[in-house]
């Protein structure tokens, strides 16, 4: 299905609205990794970016 122009006006306004804000911090992981690490994330109750930050932190204070 095909954005309506609607959509894509949105999504321009979204995209210069964050444009150099984020970089994307990409990794790749074995599937079993993947999940092992999703479900532990989950089980703490965090997200993949709070997670993230909060590893940062705790290795930071090791320092």
């Amino acid at each position: 299905m095909a954005r309506s122009e609607a959509q894509k006006a949105a999504d321009k306004r979204y995209n210069a609205k964050i444009s150099g804000k984020y970089e994307r911090f990409v990794v790749n992981l074995l599937p079993d990794e993947y999940n092992r690490v999703c479900a532990a994330i989950a089980a703490a109750g965090m997200g993949k970016t709070e997670f993230l930050r909060w590893a940062i932190e705790q290795l930071e204070k090791k320092q």
